[in-house]
Formats: C-alpha cells, sequence, structure tokens
C-alpha cells in the first residue's frame, strides 16, 4: 500500500513533463485571393515554395495553408489567365493575407460608333 502512494505522484510527474515537452503546434496561415475589382477568385493554387505543400483557394476565394514550416515562407498564387504572383511572409501567425491577383487579359473598353 505505502508503494502505490509513493509511486502514485511519481506517475504524475512524468506524465505531465512528457506533455510540457510536446512540440507545439506549427503554425498555420490563412487568406483570401480577390482580383483587380477586388472579387474573389476561386480555383487559385497556393504553393508553399521550398515543400510540396499547397492548397487552392474555395468558391469565396478563401484558403488555409496548416502546419507550415516555421520562420518565413514564400507563397504562390497561381490561376490561369492571371499574372503569377509570389508573397514573402515573415510571420505564419499573423492576421489573413489578402492578395490581390492582376489579369494577364487587356481590358475590354466599349466605344460608340
Amino acid at each position: 500500500m505505502r508503494c502505490a502512494f509513493f509511486l502514485l505522484p511519481i506517475i504524475g510527474l512524468a506524465t505531465t513533463c512528457a506533455a510540457a515537452q510536446a512540440p507545439a503546434p506549427r503554425p498555420m496561415l490563412s487568406g483570401m485571393v480577390v482580383n483587380g475589382a477586388r472579387q474573389p477568385l476561386a480555383g487559385v493554387s497556393v504553393l508553399v515554395r521550398g515543400t510540396t505543400q499547397a492548397t487552392s483557394t474555395n468558391a469565396e476565394g478563401r484558403f488555409l495553408l496548416p502546419d507550415l514550416p516555421r520562420g518565413p515562407i514564400t507563397l504562390r498564387f497561381e490561376l490561369s489567365g492571371f499574372v503569377t504572383t509570389d508573397v514573402a511572409v515573415a510571420d505564419t501567425a499573423r492576421a489573413p493575407l489578402q492578395v490581390r491577383l492582376l489579369s494577364t487579359r487587356p481590358p475590354v473598353r466599349a466605344r460608340r460608333n
């Protein structure tokens, strides 16, 4: 019985120490991609340069990249018909990003005859 009372605090302390040494969660980053008129763009590829990690924007132009590497990263945004854009992110724990992609198509202007 004495042995049980002696071992119980030691087991509790060991469990607490193991939990304290668990790695901190890796950073994540969210954001939105819009066009020149600030309308959301769906289907934009969002790639973390130098890794195999990627995602794409949803119908509302939003994206989420979980489990990012620590430190500064560079994101690449690609969509057909738009200029491919690289964005350097110094701190992945910051507020959501808003990225604007510019069209590669010239603007159409109507003229009166």
